[in-house]
């Protein structure tokens, strides 16, 4: 979508993040159609990040450059905002204070203001100021702890916990701007840790001594639960099965009959061996591909496990627009969504020259001799 199309068509948005999380919820609000404006610091050289992955998040945006550690370009950043409808940021709490770009100072320029600031704590508590990125989301959480095998070590989680919050901040941006029909602006502060500590609500109702430790692939309720190696070099199916039903329809396909009446939970040890010896040896001699349709035909929960030439190969992924062309950076992935009839178009992302004119002339009214005087001063890029 563009700035002219989508359900936020009309938005401005100040992207002042960097790393993923933040870059992230920026490019969520460009694909539902806000126009917005990434800032970064002209010394960086790039919008948000150099890591492979977020190289892509500046896509259909805005990018310029503005060095905010000086005054010209403090205030540069405050005149765009005072004409902007949300500012992202996702700095350790102190930095934006420090900057003067707390939600005080900008809500002087600009009352109806909607500002959202992620981090890894959140503002408030004792560990508020520490510094964290994705791995250290993952450990906060508890994901870490609750991912891997029973005896090994914890499991880092990386770029899905920048997603998942990132995209918790989009949400939460698109709240705010409800909320501030109502009220003089919103300001939203939005804690990675509490983001992602959903996962691991239903631990919370149990007593101490049920809460389990790793478990691997297993599943206290579903069974088989994990992965099986299939014909061919590094193919896995990955089946679930939670229903009496689907474990009979299961026993059934490996001709097994002992066990086809029982409930994945109320199997005892020995019979989920049988079960899985047999499920291992017949899965070794398929095809992933025709397991998988053997499998669903009994409205059995199995896929391959894909890799990424798969992902780009698939078929289903092709006929609903999961990738887009995104000019002068190739290939990326669509966002997850269609709204209506509207179809996922490849997003445009300004020149650098472009996003100068746009910003610095048609937003700011700045003439082009001081704009040539800020470059060449470093205060804009």
């Amino acid at each position: 979508m563009s700035v002219d199309t989508g359900p936020l068509a009309g938005t401005r948005v100040v992207d002042f993040t960097w790393a993923a999380m933040g870059p992230y919820a920026g490019y969520l609000l460009a694909s539902l159609g806000a126009e917005v404006i990434q800032v970064s610091r002209p010394a960086k050289g790039v919008t948000s990040t150099t890591a492979s992955i977020t190289q892509f998040f500046d896509v259909g945006k805005t990018c310029v450059k503005i060095n905010v550690k000086e005054p010209r370009g403090k205030q540069i950043l405050l005149d765009l905002t005072a004409q902007s409808d949300i500012f992202l940021e996702n700095f350790r709490p102190g930095v934006i204070e420090g900057l003067g770009f707390n939600f005080e100072a900008l809500q002087q320029k600009n009352p109806g203001l909607v500002m959202v600031s992620g981090s890894a704590l959140g503002r408030g508590g004792d560990d508020s100021g520490y510094v964290g990125y994705a791995p250290i989301f993952s450990a906060l959480s508890g994901l870490a702890d609750s991912t891997g095998f029973s005896d090994g070590r914890p499991t880092e989680i990386r770029y899905p916990c920048d997603l998942t919050s990132g995209a918790l901040m989009a949400f939460a941006a698109i709240a705010g701007l409800v909320q501030a029909r109502r009220d003089r602006g919103a300001y939203v502060d939005l804690a990675a840790r509490d983001a992602l500590i959903w996962s691991l609500t239903s631990s919370f109702a149990l007593p101490r001594q049920a809460i389990t430790n790793r478990r691997g692939n297993d599943h206290e309720r579903a069974f088989p639960h994990g992965l099986y190696r299939c014909k061919g070099e590094d193919q896995w199916l990955s089946i679930v099965v939670c229903s009496q039903v689907d474990l009979k329809s299961l026993c059934e396909l490996l001709g097994l009959k002992t066990v086809s009446e029982q409930s994945p939970g109320d199997l005892s040890q020995e019979e989920r061996r049988t079960i899985e010896q047999s499920l291992e040896n017949w899965a070794s001699q398929q095809r992933v591909d025709n397991a998988v349709r053997e499998l669903q035909a009994f409205n059995i929960a199995a896929f391959a496990s894909s890799d990424a030439r798969d992902i780009w190969e698939d078929q289903h992924l092709r006929a609903r627009g999961a990738f887009q062309y995104a000019q002068d950076v190739g290939w990326v992935a669509a966002p997850p969504w269609t709204l209506g009839q509207v179809h996922r178009s490849s997003p445009y992302t300004p020149s650098q020259d472009e996003a100068r004119e746009r910003v610095f002339q048609e937003i700011l009214k700045m003439d082009t001799e001081l704009i040539k005087t800020l470059k060449e001063t470093d205060i804009i890029g």
